[in-house]
């Protein structure tokens, strides 16, 4: 009987496994780190937990590798830990653990699984970082169990917030207002009060204004004769005022009433 060329090779698969000792069965990868759930952004958009540079395991036999599994991280302790297919049967196999160099994007966690649009993330060119061996026997599962090897940097993806901005210290001073232009000029400013008040034409009681510029203050000696006459003032004699001792400045006496119609003698 004739076989189609990908028959014939799924047949040798076949016969082949059932050789070696069965199927590929999926064995576990324990002490995974776990990278929990983070936010970016302004949004606080959720994303989903990841190591920043994954770590790529390669299961060789010989030098012909058998399996290859890009190991990102757990999201939580719940989740099903990551698994590897390996025969069921005795044999010896070396782990070669290599981290790889790009950084895998955040993924949003709302996403329940991934997209086929979606850029497949190229793990660039890993770097070896530990080599092992692992050694399985037929028929006990426990065997086939492969445990984690820490990377150089097992950095997770965190949140990313912007920073807020800082609160007021409680020990801050407010800042005095400025003085208002309108207010009166406080009482050590009377030297400038005064000086106003003298070009608008005041008169303090103390004003060292000119005298007999109009204002007649109580101290003020104004020279006499400037309008203003004092108790004491001593006007000249024989300018129209009657003197006090009744003809002392040489001015005829005027007669008497009993005079006034007596002719002159010797007329």
């Amino acid at each position: 009987m004739n076989l189609r060329p990908g028959a014939r090779a799924l047949a040798l698969l076949l016969l082949s496994s059932a050789a070696c000792g069965g199927p590929p069965t999926p064995s576990p990868v324990e002490g995974e780190p776990i990278c929990p759930d983070f936010e970016i952004g302004a949004t606080r958009a959720p994303m989903r937990g990841s190591l920043r540079f994954p770590v790529a395991l390669t299961v060789r036999s010989g030098k012909d590798p058998i399996t290859r599994a890009t190991l990102t991280g757990r999201r939580s302790k719940d989740d099903p830990v990551s698994r590897i297919l390996l025969a069921d049967e005795d044999a010896e196999y070396e782990l070669e653990w290599a981290q790889c160099e790009n950084e895998r994007a955040p993924r949003a966690r709302t996403l329940s699984r991934e997209s086929k649009d979606a850029a497949e993330y190229a793990c660039g060119n890993a770097t070896v970082y530990k080599t092992d061996k692992l050694v399985t026997r037929k028929g006990d599962a426990a065997s086939r169990t492969v445990r984690f090897a820490a990377p150089p940097k097992p950095e997770c993806w965190e949140s990313e917030l912007p920073s807020a901005a800082p609160a007021p210290s409680p020990a801050a001073v407010a800042e005095p207002a400025p003085a208002d232009a309108s207010a009166e000029p406080a009482a050590g400013d009377g030297g400038a009060a005064d000086a106003a008040a003298a070009d608008a034409g005041a008169t303090p009681a103390d004003a060292g204004a000119p005298r007999g510029a109009g204002a007649t203050p109580a101290d003020a000696g104004a020279p006499r004769g400037a309008g203003a006459t004092p108790a004491d003032a001593g006007a000249p004699r024989g300018a129209g005022a009657a003197p006090r001792d009744g003809g002392a400045g040489g001015a005829p006496k005027p007669p008497s009433a009993g005079d006034a119609g007596a002719p002159p003698q010797g007329s």
